[in-house]
């Protein structure tokens, strides 16, 4: 009887125990499965499998990021093009400069770029300036037959990097469009547009007045202008500044002194302010009908053109020693 007990207890004994160990493998088993399924699916591809689907997510990462390129070179290309057509020549009005026209308050004092043309409206010149107005005048007062017409293009805020570029832009947008000629005046040693003048030392003009009497006569103002003279060895009386001269005449003579590097003062006649009348008072002073007029070591030297004439004749230095 015990023995039957034993034996019986031992069967129930085993039975559990089986029954346990195949719970547990069968708990392992799905736990593997579970954590190394992904895995499995990876390692179960061929190798020609692995390569394509390798390629295919290298593919799709290439084509998202080539199309967030293309949208963005889209954009600037989109712009580029927009400022491209505001810089363009062939998009501004041509400005009469003839007969004094580069007064035109179309043609500003601000930095920019600028095209010249003849009275044919042919390119002839394209520059660059800190000061459009003041370069158009200078070529007009130099080259009065090649200045027929103008175009602008102000650029407030430019860099001199960026004053190249557009200058660069109008060179080449007419080179392409001529079957590949520069413009005449920016051919290679071309001097004759090029700012070839040698400046000489910048100066404030003279002020004959502390601009505090509005209306002098002769006889009050020919002391000063003789004072003027007696002080300074050269004196030039000029329509405007030695940086802008206002009239050709003026233009011409500052540039044979300048081109002599003579240390010479200006007056600018036309300042009403601290020379009041001096433009005709300065007719009567010298007895001299015109302006500009220069005078060296305290004596009348001459106007305009005799000025000029001793200048291309190379008196002009040796006569105001």
């Amino acid at each position: 009887m015990a023995s039957f007990h034993s034996r019986e207890i031992l069967g129930i004994l085993l039975t559990s125990s089986v029954v346990c160990l195949f719970t547990l493998h069968l708990f392992t088993h799905k736990k593997k499965r579970a954590t190394y399924h992904p895995i499995m699916r990876t390692l179960q591809l061929s190798p020609s499998r692995q390569s394509a689907a390798s390629a295919n997510n290298n593919n799709n990462s290439a084509t998202k990021r080539q199309k967030r390129r293309s949208v963005v070179v889209v954009r600037l290309s989109a712009r580029a093009e927009n400022d491209d057509d505001g810089m363009m020549m062939s998009t501004l009005p041509l400005i009469d400069i003839q007969f004094e026209g580069f007064n035109s308050p179309d043609i500003p004092a601000s930095p920019g770029i600028y095209a010249i043309y003849n009275d044919k409206k042919e390119l002839q010149y394209v520059g660059l300036s800190r000061k459009i107005s003041a370069s158009i005048k200078m070529h007009c007062f130099e080259l009065p037959a090649e200045c027929g017409f103008a175009k602008v293009l102000p650029m407030e805020e430019a860099t001199k990097v960026d004053l190249q570029d557009g200058w660069k832009r109008w060179v080449m947008a007419h080179v392409s469009e001529s079957g590949g000629s520069l413009p005449p005046g920016n051919t290679p040693k071309n001097e004759l547009w090029a700012d070839r003048k040698k400046r000489g030392p910048s100066k404030p003009s003279l002020r004959l007045t502390n601009g505090m009497t509005p209306d002098m006569s002769f006889d009050a103002l020919k002391p000063k202008i003789q004072e003027a003279i007696d002080e300074h060895k050269i004196v030039a009386f000029i329509k405007g500044t030695r940086e802008e001269p206002e009239c050709g005449y003026s233009h011409r003579v500052v540039n044979a002194l300048n081109s002599l590097l003579l240390d010479f003062e200006t007056v600018n006649v036309l300042d009403d302010k601290y020379n009041p009348n001096l433009l005709y008072v300065m007719k009567e002073f010298s007895d001299w009908p015109t302006i500009p007029q220069v005078y060296a070591n305290k004596e009348f030297l001459g106007g305009h053109d005799i000025i000029v004439k001793m200048f291309e004749k190379g008196e002009l230095k040796d006569a105001v020693k």
